[in-house]
Order: C-alpha cells, then structure tokens, then sequence
C-alpha cells in the first residue's frame, strides 16, 4: 500500500501543472504589499512560469514571514510547492490563504483544488460548496468544481 501511496505523491507534480494559476485573481490582495515588494512577487512569478520553483519559493518565504495573513503571497506559495511536489506544504499554505482575511472567493477554489489533489476530501467538499456560492457567475470555475466533485464521487 505504501507503494500507491508514493505513487501518487511522485505522480502529483504531473497533475498539478494541468491546473493554471490564474495570477490576475491574486491581484486584490498583493495590491496591499510594498512598490519593492511587488516587484519581488513578479520576479517569483516570473520564476515559477519559468518552473524555477525552489527560486521562487526562496523569494516567497521572505515575504510570507513579512506578510503572513497576505492570501496571495499564500496560494502563489501553495501553488509553487505543489508543483514541487511538496504536497503537504502545498495544502498548509493553501488553508492559510483561504483563512486570511483578504483576497477574494478564488481562495475557496484553490483551496479545493489542491484539497483535491492532495486527497483531502472533507475539505475539499467544504470548499467546493464555499466556491459555488461566491463564484456561481464564474462558468470556468464552476465547471472545475462539477469535475472536482464528480472525482470525489468516484473515490
């Protein structure tokens, strides 16, 4: 069992690129940071298209120690250790941002999103409902999260 299990894990980078970060919706909350620290978020970013994911990290952490309750700084985080492989980084971050008070609905699907890849369904399916209520005008993410919970249903 420990084999599926590192399957998966070994497996999950592959699955995490076939999701895009949509960058424009962090633009709420990184609006609070600092001229110089903005252009540290473009740099990371920058970084993490490139696939440069342990550069961008190292950007990222300092500013996550300057802004811990930023929920951008948190899901560009989130998202860049997931890609990583870095699944249960990726989730811890991923709930911080969706606990901080800033940003937007986006926070909610990106929580279920990495909740789904990461296999953790209760929160998943909490997050999916929280999504559906704030963004039911978004039809992308609404088809996302109709995927999402048909994948649940076959667990």
């Amino acid at each position: 069992m420990s084999k599926l299990i590192l399957a998966a894990v070994l497996m999950l980078p592959l699955h995490a690129e076939m999701f895009d970060l949509q960058f424009e919706r962090l633009a709420t909350a990184l609006a609070g940071l600092s001229t110089p620290d903005r252009s540290v978020v473009d740099d990371a970013v920058a970084l993490i298209r490139k696939g440069e994911n342990n550069l961008a990290l190292a950007k990222l952490s300092a500013l996550n120690k300057q802004s811990p309750k930023n929920s951008s700084l948190r899901i560009l985080t989130a998202y860049t250790l997931l890609r990583a492989g870095d699944t249960v980084g990726a989730l811890d971050n991923a709930k911080q941002a969706e606990a901080s008070p800033d940003g937007e609905a986006y926070k909610c699907w990106f929580l279920a999103k990495v909740a789904f890849l990461t296999g953790d369904t209760p929160t998943c399916k909490r997050e999916i409902i929280h999504a559906k209520t704030h963004m039911k005008n978004d039809s992308a993410i609404m088809a996302d999260l109709k995927s999402m919970e048909k994948g649940l249903a076959k667990k």
